[in-house]
C-alpha cells in the first residue's frame, strides 16, 4: 500500500511540475493610475517590492483603462512604485498585505522626469473592494498576543464572531486534537484545511477534525480563515483555513515560546448550586506545558532559504467525577477518590521548509512535517465522544489509550511569474496517518495501575451511561492516507483577474477492531442485570476514494466601481469499496467472508456556479457594498457514505439479548455461540448477526446525486477613519438533496400508537404531569426486521434546514501597536422534516431531524446573540503590555429523554412494547427540541507582558496569562436522561439527581507564565 501511495504521489508532483496551478491565497494589490487631470494612463510600470518575496519585487503594466492587478503576494509590507516616461515617479510605501487581501493603491502621476519621485507614505486601505469573500486573517501579531492557550486553528479561529467551536477551551485545557469551528450553519466535517492552498486532512475525513497534523505556531506567518463567498477554486462551503507558512528570509531569525501551568494555578469554580444540581467535580488542570521552538534563513541570499520548527504540549487533566476504580475487576465500581482519572496528552512535531528562487521566473517550496500524538486515557474527542451522549466519563480501565504516529504531511509548491500578466502555478501534497487504540497500559503507557486483564467485562449502567470494568465498544487500528494536486493558470490584466484550474483528490481508509472479554459487554438498569451486548469482532472495513476531481474557472472584471466576482466549477467524485474480509471470532466461529469489490458508490458529477459582486461606493475605496451567491457541495467523509455501502460494514456485527441474572453473580451464565435462548440469555434481538447479510445499501439515486447547500451573504464594509472599520453583513444557508434510510422491511402501518404522562418535576415544562402522544412502536415480529436503503429525502417530502442571521464586526488598529477586533453574531436554524418514511414518530435531534416523522419535526428555536472581541493594548511606560480576547456565547440546549418501562406504556399501547435493544423499555423525549436552554457562556481571557529588548536586536517577553479570568462557571453539558432524586444506585456509585443534571462545565480560572524570545 505504502509503495503505491509514495509512487502516486511523486507522479503527481511531476504533473504539477510540468503544469500551472493556482494561486494559494495570497494577497494581492490593485488600483487605477491617472494624471492630474483625471485621464488614466495605460502603460505605466508598477512594481512591488517586499523582503517578504525571495525575488524581491514584482513587476505588472497598466491596461489600456489605466488599471493595474498585482497578485499572488505573501503577507507582508510592501513599497509600490509607477513609472512612466514623461511623469514623475510615484512611491507609495508601508502598504501592508495580509493573506487573501487586496489593497487599493491608486496613484496620480504629474508631468516630470522620471528621475523625480515622489514618496507617499500611509497606512494600507483596510477595505477590499475587490473581492466578495468574508474572512478573518490572524496575522502573526495577533498568533503572539493574544492570549490562547494551545494557538491551534480552532482555537484562536474560534474568537471569530459567529464562529462555533466543537470544544470550549480555557488556557489549553481543550487539548489540540479532533477540534473543529463552523460558521453560519456551515458543517463541522466540511471545514477545509489548508496549507499553501492544498488540504491536508488524513484520508478518512473532509473536515477539520481529521487531522493529525497541526499548523505549528512557530512555522506560520499568518492562517487566512474564510468564512462566506469563497469562489469556484472550492468545491465546499463552511470554514475554510489556509496557513501561510514562514519561507525564512535573508537574514537568519529565531523564534522560541513557553508556557506552562499547572493544578495550583487553577481556581475551583464549583459552586453550591452546581453541587446541589448533582455535579459531584469539575474538569480540572493537572498540568500543561507547550514548548515551541523556531529558526530560519539564508542558505543563500536572494536564492535558497529555508525555516525549520518543533513544538511539544505535554498535558495531563483531571475528568471531574471520574475517579480511579479500587475494584476494576469486578462488578461494581469502587472509586478511589484519592485519584482522579486523568486525560493524558503527549504530543508534537517537527518540520522543515526550503524557498528555492530558481531563477527570476520559477520558484520552488518544499515542505516536510512529521506528528505524533500518544493519549494516555482518552477522554475528551475520544472515549467520551463515542458514548452514548451525553454519557458521563467511564472509568479510567474503561477508556482506551490511543497512539497517532507517525503522521506525517509532505508538499510541493512551484510558481512561475511568466509575464506581467500570466502567472503558473502547481501543487502537490500527501498526508499519512495511522492511529491504533488499545486498552490502558498498552502502546507504550506504562506505569498505569487498576488495568483489567482481557477477559474482564465491561459493565455500563444505562439509567446514568456510566461505565467500569472494561471499554465498552470495539477499537483498533486506522491507516489512512490522501495525496492532492492543484494545477491553475492566471492571466491577470488591469481590468480582469481570470483564473482556470484542475484539482485532483485520492484517498483511502482502513479501520481494524477488536473488543476484549470475547465480544461481550453487559449493561444494567437501576443496577440490576438487564442486558448482554454481543460484537462479532474481529473486524476489518477498507473504503477507498477513487478519485475526486474538481475543474474550475472564475474572474474578476473591474469595471469602473464595481467589480465581479464569477466562475463556475464541475467536480466528478468516486469512492468504492475494494475486497473486504471478515475472518472468524470468539462469538462467530464458522465466519469466513470474502465480500467482492462495490463499485461507483457514490459516482457524482455536478456543476456549482458562483456569482458576487464588490461596489466601491463612493469611489474612494473607504466603503464596499458586496454580494454574493454559490451553490456548494457536500464533503461526505469516505468511511461513512462508502461505509453505507460496504457490505461487511453493513452486516450486523452487533447485537443485544436479554440477561436474566438467576444467580445473581453478575456474570451471564449462557453459551453465546448459541444465538437461541438458553441459560440466563434469552434469543438474540437480531438473528441475523454474525451473518453476511448487509443491513444497509445505497439507492441508484444517493449513487449519483449528491447533497448540497447554496450560500447568500451580502455585507457593507465602511472605513470610518484611517484603520478603523465597520462591516454589518446578512448571510442565509439553505441545504438541499437531504437523505434518510428507508427499512424496506417495514411500513408505517407496522407501528402501533402510544401515549405516556411525563413525570411530574419541577424543571419539566409547567412541572411536566403533561400527555406526550405521537409515539409509536413497531410490531414485535418485525423489531429486527432490518433491510436498509439509504433513499433521498425528496422521495417522501420535503426537508427543510435553513439558517439566517445578522453579523456586525469592527476592527480597529491605531499608533503603537493598539489592536481592537469583534463584533456579534445573530441568528438561528431551522428545520422541517414532516413526513413519514417508516416511523410516524421520526426522531428529532438537536438541531435537525435525524429521522423525519411527526413528532417534533418543525424545530424552530429562537434567535441567538454571540459576541466575541479580541483586543492589544501596550502601555505607554515600562513596555508593558495587555491584552486579552472576550467570547459570550448561546446557552446549551436541553433536552429530556426519559426511559419508560412496559408497565406504563402498555395500557395505552394495548400489548406489551416490542423488546428492543433495551429490553421491554422505550425512550420518551419530554422535552420539544429547540425550546430549552442552559445558561449563557461568558469567558474573559487576559494577558499581561513585559518586553526586555536585549542586544543585537533580540526581544525578550514575559507574560502572565489569566484565562476565565472571573472563574465563570456556565454549563457546557448536561445530561440529556431523565432522572428523579434517589438513592445512590445500588451498582454504578453516582447518586441520582433531579433533571437536569450538568455533566461538565466551564473549567476555572487558570493561570499561566510563560515566555518568547525573538532574534
Amino acid at each position: 500500500m505504502v509503495k503505491n501511495i509514495a509512487a502516486g504521489f511523486w507522479a503527481g508532483v511531476l504533473l504539477c511540475l510540468l503544469v500551472p496551478a493556482s494561486t494559494f491565497a495570497q494577497g494581492g494589490i490593485a488600483g487605477v493610475v491617472k494624471d492630474t487631470t483625471g485621464a488614466v494612463l495605460p502603460g505605466v510600470t508598477v512594481e512591488a517590492a517586499s523582503p517578504a518575496l525571495i525575488e524581491k519585487v514584482r513587476t505588472v503594466v497598466s491596461d489600456g483603462e489605466g488599471l493595474y492587478k498585482i497578485v499572488d503576494l505573501r503577507p507582508g509590507v510592501y513599497t509600490v512604485t509607477f513609472t512612466l516616461p514623461g511623469f514623475s515617479t510615484v512611491r507609495r510605501e508601508g502598504i501592508e498585505l495580509t493573506a487573501s487581501f487586496t489593497a487599493t493603491v491608486n496613484a496620480e502621476m504629474r508631468v516630470g522626469s522620471v528621475e523625480e519621485t515622489v514618496t507617499v507614505t500611509g497606512q494600507s486601505t483596510t477595505v477590499d473592494t475587490q473581492n466578495v469573500v468574508q474572512q478573518r486573517v490572524l496575522t502573526r501579531n495577533i498568533i503572539d498576543d493574544v492570549p490562547v492557550g494551545t494557538k491551534t486553528i480552532a482555537a484562536m479561529g474560534a474568537l471569530i464572531p459567529g464562529m462555533v467551536a466543537s470544544v470550549q477551551d480555557v488556557g489549553g485545557t481543550g487539548g489540540s486534537s479532533g477540534q473543529t469551528i463552523a460558521i453560519h450553519n456551515s458543517r463541522n466535517g466540511e471545514e477545509q484545511l489548508l496549507q499553501d492552498g492544498m488540504t491536508y486532512n488524513t484520508g478518512n475525513g473532509r473536515g477539520g477534525g481529521f487531522s493529525a497534523v497541526r499548523a505549528n505556531e512557530a512555522s506560520t506567518q499568518e492562517i487566512a480563515i474564510e468564512t462566506s463567498g469563497l469562489m469556484a477554486e472550492s468545491e465546499l462551503s463552511g470554514v475554510r483555513t489556509n496557513v501561510i507558512p514562514k519561507e525564512g528570509g535573508n537574514s537568519f531569525k529565531s523564534y522560541t515560546n513557553f508556557r506552562y501551568g499547572n493544578h495550583s494555578m487553577q481556581s475551583n469554580n464549583l459552586s453550591q448550586a452546581l453541587k446541589s444540581r448533582g455535579l459531584a467535580s469539575p474538569d480540572s488542570l493537572d498540568f500543561i506545558m507547550n514548548t515551541t521552538q523556531g529558526f530560519g534563513g539564508p542558505i543563500r541570499k536572494d536564492k535558497l532559504w529555508f525555516y525549520t520548527a518543533f513544538q511539544r504540549l505535554r498535558s495531563d487533566t483531571r475528568v471531574g467525577g471520574t475517579f480511579y476504580n479500587l475494584t476494576p475487576d469486578k462488578p461494581y465500581y469502587t472509586p478511589d477518590k484519592s485519584r482522579p482519572a486523568l486525560d493524558g496528552q503527549n504530543e508534537g512535531d517537527g518540520n522543515l521548509r526550503f524557498t528555492w528562487q530558481i531563477n527570476s521566473k520559477n520558484k520552488l517550496n518544499l515542505f516536510h512535517q512529521l506528528d505524533f500524538n500518544l493519549r494516555h486515557h482518552w477522554y475528551q474527542g475520544g472515549c467520551t465522544a463515542t458514548m452514548p451522549a451525553p454519557a458521563p466519563p467511564p472509568s479510567p480501565e474503561a477508556c482506551y489509550t490511543d497512539r497517532v504516529i507517525p503522521t506525517y504531511l509532505s508538499q510541493v509548491a512551484w510558481s512561475s511569474p511568466v509575464t506581467s500578466r500570466l502567472l503558473l502555478e502547481a501543487g502537490a501534497a500527501l498526508t499519512k496517518r495511522n492511529f491504533v487504540q488499545g486498552r490502558p497500559g498498552t502502546l507504550g503507557h506504562t506505569g498505569d495501575q487498576g488495568i483489567t486483564p482481557w477477559d474482564q467485562y465491561s459493565y455500563t449502567e444505562n439509567r446514568t451511561g456510566f461505565t467500569w470494568g472494561q471499554w465498552r465498544q470495539p477499537i483498533g487500528f486506522n491507516d489512512s492516507y490522501q495525496y492532492n494536486t492543484r494545477i491553475a493558470v492566471s492571466y491577470v490584466t488591469g481590468s480582469h483577474a481570470a483564473k482556470a484550474g484542475f484539482t485532483f483528490y485520492h484517498a483511502g481508509n482502513l479501520n481494524t477492531f477488536e473488543l476484549s472479554s470475547n465480544g461481550v459487554t453487559l449493561q444494567l438498569l437501576d443496577g440490576k442485570p438487564s442486558q448482554v451486548t454481543m460484537y462479532a469482532v474481529p473486524q476489518a472495513f477498507e473504503e477507498t476514494m477513487k478519485a475526486n476531481v474538481g475543474v474550475f474557472g472564475q474572474d474578476q472584471w473591474t469595471v469602473k466601481r464595481l467589480t465581479l466576482n464569477y466562475g463556475v466549477r464541475y467536480d466528478y467524485q468516486n469512492m468504492y469499496v475494494p475486497v473486504n474480509q471478515l475472518d472468524p471470532g470468539p462469538l462467530v466461529p464458522t465466519r469466513n467472508t470474502r465480500f467482492d469489490p462495490v463499485y461507483n458508490v457514490p459516482n457524482w458529477k455536478n456543476v456549482s456556479p458562483r456569482l458576487g459582486g464588490a461596489y466601491d461606493l463612493f469611489g474612494n475605496s473607504k466603503t464596499a457594498v458586496k454580494a454574493s451567491i454559490g451553490k456548494y457541495l457536500e464533503g461526505p467523509n469516505i468511511n461513512v457514505f462508502a461505509g453505507r455501502a460496504n457490505p461487511a460494514r453493513n452486516t450486523r456485527t452487533s447485537t443485544t439479548r436479554v440477561w436474566s441474572d438467576l444467580n445473581g453473580d453478575f456474570l451471564p451464565q449462557c453459551d453465546f455461540v448459541n444465538l437461541g435462548a438458553n441459560g440466563e440469555c434469552a434469543a438474540v434481538q437480531n438473528p441475523d448477526f454474525g451473518t453476511s447479510i448487509p443491513q444497509t445499501r445505497l439507492s441508484d439515486d444517493a449513487r449519483t446525486i449528491r447533497g448540497y447547500n447554496w450560500e447568500l451573504a451580502t455585507s457593507l464594509q465602511h472605513e470610518l477613519r484611517q484603520n478603523v472599520t465597520l462591516s454589518v453583513g446578512y448571510f442565509r444557508r439553505w441545504y438541499g438533496n437531504l437523505i434518510v434510510t428507508d427499512n424496506q422491511r417495514v411500513t408505517p402501518q407496522d407501528y402501533s400508537p402510544y401515549c405516556i404522562t411525563a413525570p411530574t418535576n419541577p424543571s419539566l415544562p409547567n412541572g411536566g404531569g403533561y400527555q406526550v402522544c405521537g409515539l409509536y412502536d413497531i410490531a414485535p415480529p418485525l423489531r429486527s426486521a432490518t433491510d436498509n436503503v439509504i433513499k433521498m429525502a425528496k422521495t417522501f417530502g420535503t426537508q427543510k434546514e435553513i439558517y439566517n442571521g445578522v453579523d456586525v464586526a469592527a476592527n480597529v488598529r491605531l499608533a503603537k501597536g493598539i489592536l481592537v477586533s469583534g463584533g456579534t453574531s445573530t441568528g438561528r436554524v431551522v428545520t422541517d422534516a414532516c413526513f413519514v418514511v417508516d416511523s410516524p414518530q421520526g426522531s428529532a435531534g438537536a438541531t435537525v431531524a435525524i429521522v423525519p416523522g411527526l413528532l417534533n419535526c418543525h424545530v424552530q428555536p429562537p434567535f441567538f446573540t454571540q459576541v466575541k472581541a479580541i483586543a492589544v493594548y501596550p502601555l505607554p511606560w515600562w513596555d508593558i503590555q495587555t491584552s486579552g480576547s472576550f467570547q459570550s456565547i448561546p446557552p446549551v440546549q436541553i433536552i429530556a429523554n426519559y426511559t419508560a418501562t412496559n408497565a406504563q406504556i402498555a395500557p395505552s399501547l394495548g400489548r406489551t412494547i416490542s423488546p428492543g435493544a433495551g429490553g421491554t423499555i422505550a425512550n420518551i423525549p419530554l422535552v420539544k427540541p429547540g425550546t430549552m436552554f442552559g445558561d449563557r457562556l461568558n469567558q474573559t481571557d487576559f494577558r499581561v507582558s513585559k518586553v526586555f529588548r536585549l542586544r543585537e536586536g533580540k526581544r525578550f517577553q514575559a507574560f502572565f496569562d489569566l484565562y476565565n479570568l472571573f472563574n465563570a462557571n456556565p454549563v457546557l453539558q448536561y445530561n440529556t436522561n431523565f432522572s428523579i432524586a434517589g438513592p445512590p444506585a445500588t451498582v454504578a456509585s453516582p447518586a441520582t439527581f433531579d433533571w437536569p443534571v450538568p455533566t461538565l462545565i466551564l473549567q476555572g480560572r487558570l493561570s499561566k507564565f510563560g515566555f518568547q524570545l525573538d532574534w
